[in-house]
């Protein structure tokens, strides 16, 4: 059962939220449900317009502050803009949600290389470095936590989305032992593990089609699953039962197993050529 609205307002309620990946989808959808929790964000994401349009819609619904930092967390100063901007407006965060990611799809020897490496610098890179940057003040305030968003790929090798995949299991590994560290301090940790979802992920990197359509999720729904999860202090959160059923059966079954599964469901889907081109 969802914890009830006001349940919620008690760990967000007047606490600076800071959502990555804000401006569309599921960084969208978080910052929505926050401010309807009484929580006041800081939004960031390349897209500067959006994040203004945002804020002022989520000050005039909400009654909250909402302060905007444009960045690209794909380079590697884009972190310490996010972080010096936050220091600057003489704000603490108490609750960082790392929402910032894409994906790619295809043959690993046929991907743009420096699209990879921007992949692995935002949906890793960004994270940890975040996660660094703002922990220190959680911890001594005894309050607060760490959303990270990740995915059902994270629980499996995926071929034809591997680097996708493995950045998604290394948000996985490293949000579940941060909790753990994390014990008894008053600050959480929670990786939220979403399949397929109605955002523009999957057309971003290279999808027509989701791989199990009858899985796909609303974002309302899996945000608000998502957020009762973390404030009962869960640290891995799956939404929707096939998804559920699809990241135990990862862990359970053999490896061969599930590459192969993942391989078939890639080529189902055309994304994993018939042949690899020999490329020098």
């Amino acid at each position: 059962m969802l914890k009830p609205l006001h349940s919620m307002r008690k760990i967000f309620e007047n606490r600076w939220v800071l959502v990555t990946g804000a401006s569309s989808g599921l960084g969208e959808e978080l910052a929505k449900r926050l401010a309807q929790h009484g929580a006041h964000l800081v939004l960031s994401a390349r897209r500067e317009d959006r994040l203004e349009n945002l804020a002022a819609d989520l000050r005039r619904v909400n009654g909250i502050d909402a302060l905007v930092i444009p960045a690209d967390l794909a380079r590697p100063d884009g972190v310490e803009r996010v972080l010096a901007a936050v220091r600057e407006r003489n704000v603490t965060i108490s609750h960082l949600v790392n929402n910032a990611g894409f994906g790619s799809a295809g043959a690993f020897s046929e991907l743009d290389p420096q699209r990879e490496s921007a992949m692995v610098e935002l949906n890793v890179g960004a994270v940890v470095r975040l996660t660094r940057g703002l922990l220190g003040p959680m911890l001594r305030a005894g309050d607060g936590g760490v959303l990270n968003v990740a995915s059902t790929a994270g629980f499996q090798p995926v071929p034809f989305m591997a680097t996708y995949a493995a950045s998604k299991a290394f948000v996985v590994s490293f949000t579940l032992a941060l909790a753990a560290e994390l014990e008894g301090t008053g600050v959480r940790a929670m990786a939220l593990c979403p399949g397929p979802v109605q955002t523009g992920f999957q057309a971003a990197a290279g999808f027509q089609r989701p791989a199990l359509s009858f899985a796909v999720l609303t974002p309302n729904r899996t945000i608000r699953g998502a957020l009762a999860a973390y404030e009962r202090g869960e640290h891995l959160y799956t939404p929707g039962l096939v998804n559920g059923v699809q990241a135990l059966a990862a862990r359970v079954l053999p490896h061969g197993l599930v590459t192969w599964a993942a391989t078939r469901t890639m080529r189902r889907l055309g994304r994993a050529p018939a042949k690899l081109n020999a490329k020098g």
